[in-house]
C-alpha cells in the first residue's frame, strides 16, 4: 500500500472512529440525563417528606438543616452535567457530600437515601461503561503527515546551506587564485626579493659593525667620561652608526688612553665608520624606497588575506550548521519510520514509502 493511500485510509478510518464516539457519547449522555432526572424527582420527594414526630427533637435539627445542605448540593452538581464526561469531575464531589452530610440523613429516610445512592451508582456504571466503549473506538494520534512535511522542509534548508557552502567554497578558491597571481606578479616579486636582500645586508652591516665596536664600551666605561655622546655609546653601541662624527670625537678623547689590544678596533673605526654608517643610511633609504612601493601589494595581499580568514571561518561555521541539521534529519526520519509503523499496525497492511 501506498503512504498517500494509508494516510486516507487512516483518516477515514479516524473519521469513522469519531463519529461513532459522538453516538456513544450521546447514547451515554441521553441515559445519564434519564437517570439524573430519576434522582432530582427523588431529591424532591425526599425534600417534602416530613420528619417522623416521635423523632427526638434535636436529631429532627440536625437532620433537617442536614436534608436542605443535602439535596441544594446534589441538584446543584447534577445540573453541571450537561454531557456525559461532565460526570468524572463530580463524581468525586457527590462521595465528599456523602461523608460529609449523609450520615444522620439515612437515620431517619434510609430507603430514600439508599434509593438515591442506588440511582448514583447507575450514574457512575454508565460513566464506566462510556469509558469502556471509548477504548476500543479511540484513535491514537500519528504525526506521519508533521513528519513528512518537516522533513520535506528540513531537506530544502539543507539543500540551501549546503549551495551556500559551495558558494563559500567557490570564493575561496578564487581568492586562493587571486592572491597567488598576485605573489606571482614579477614586480611584486621583485620588490619582495629586493625587500629581503637589503633588511638581511643591513642587519648583516650593523651585526658586524655593533660586534667590532662593542669591544669598546669597556674600555670607555673605565674612563668614567663626562661626555653625553660617550654615554650614549655605553648603552647602545649603535649609537656609533647613528652619529659617527660624535663618536669619532669621543675616540680622539679616548685613543691616547687605549690599551693596546683596542687600538685595532680604534683605528677600524676611524678608517671605517662614517662610510659603514653612510652605506646602512643608504642601504635604509633604498629599503624605505622598496617598502613604499610594497605597500600597494601587500595592502591588497592583506585584504585578500582577510577575506580568506572571514571565509574559511565561515565555511567552518556552515559545515558545522549542516551537520546538525543532518543529525536532526536523522532524529525526524527515525521518528517518522515508527510512526509509518504504528500507521501500518493501524490500517493492518504494509506501506510503501518514498522518501
Amino acid at each position: 500500500m501506498k503512504l498517500k493511500e494509508a494516510l486516507h485510509k487512516y483518516e477515514t478510518m479516524k473519521e469513522k472512529s469519531e463519529k461513532e464516539i459522538i453516538r456513544i457519547a450521546e447514547k451515554h449522555t441521553k441515559n445519564a440525563k434519564a437517570i439524573i432526572s430519576k434522582i432530582l424527582k427523588y431529591l424532591e420527594e425526599l425534600n417534602k417528606k416530613e420528619i417522623p414526630k416521635n423523632v427526638d427533637p434535636r436529631l429532627a435539627k440536625i437532620v433537617k438543616m442536614e436534608r436542605e445542605t443535602y439535596i441544594r448540593a446534589l441538584q446543584n452538581m447534577l445540573e453541571k452535567i450537561q454531557d456525559i464526561k461532565d460526570i468524572e469531575k463530580i463524581l468525586p464531589e457527590i462521595s465528599r457530600l456523602h461523608i460529609a452530610h449523609g450520615r444522620h440523613l439515612l437515620l431517619i429516610f434510609e430507603k430514600d437515601v439508599y434509593r438515591i445512592n442506588a440511582l448514583l451508582k447507575d450514574l457512575s456504571n454508565e460513566y464506566t461503561a462510556y469509558l469502556s466503549a471509548l477504548k476500543t473506538l479511540q484513535f491514537p494520534e500519528i504525526e506521519t503527515k508533521r513528519l513528512l512535511k518537516e522533513i520535506e522542509d528540513l531537506r530544502k534548508h539543507i539543500d540551501e546551506q549546503e549551495l551556500l557552502l559551495k558558494q563559500f567554497i567557490e570564493s575561496l578558491h578564487n581568492l586562493e587564485v587571486e592572491k597567488e597571481q598576485l605573489e606571482k606578479l614579477p614586480e611584486f616579486s621583485i620588490l619582495k626579493e629586493n625587500e629581503e636582500k637589503l633588511k638581511r645586508e643591513i642587519l648583516s652591516r650593523e651585526l658586524s659593525a655593533r660586534s667590532k665596536l662593542s669591544k669598546l664600551q669597556k674600555p670607555i666605561k673605565r674612563m668614567r667620561l663626562p661626555d653625553k655622546h660617550a654615554n650614549e655609546f655605553l648603552k647602545n653601541s649603535g649609537y656609533a652608526l647613528e652619529h659617527p662624527q660624535a663618536f669619532l670625537e669621543v675616540l680622539e678623547k679616548v685613543e691616547g688612553k687605549l690599551d693596546k689590544k683596542y687600538k685595532k678596533t680604534s683605528e677600524w673605526a676611524k678608517r671605517n665608520i662614517v662610510k659603514e654608517a653612510q652605506t646602512i643610511k643608504e642601504l635604509k633609504e633604498e629599503l624605505t624606497n622598496v617598502e613604499r612601493k610594497l605597500a600597494h601589494f601587500k595592502s591588497k595581499e592583506e585584504s585578500i588575506q582577510r577575506a580568506l580568514e572571514e571565509l574559511k571561518q565561515k565555511i567552518k561555521q556552515r559545515e558545522e550548521k549542516i551537520k546538525v541539521l543532518k543529525e536532526e534529519l536523522q532524529n525526524l526520519e527515525k521518528k517518522l519510520k515508527e510512526s509509518i509503523s504504528e500507521l501500518e499496525r493501524i490500517v493492518g497492511d504494509k506501506i510503501d514509502v518514498e522518501l
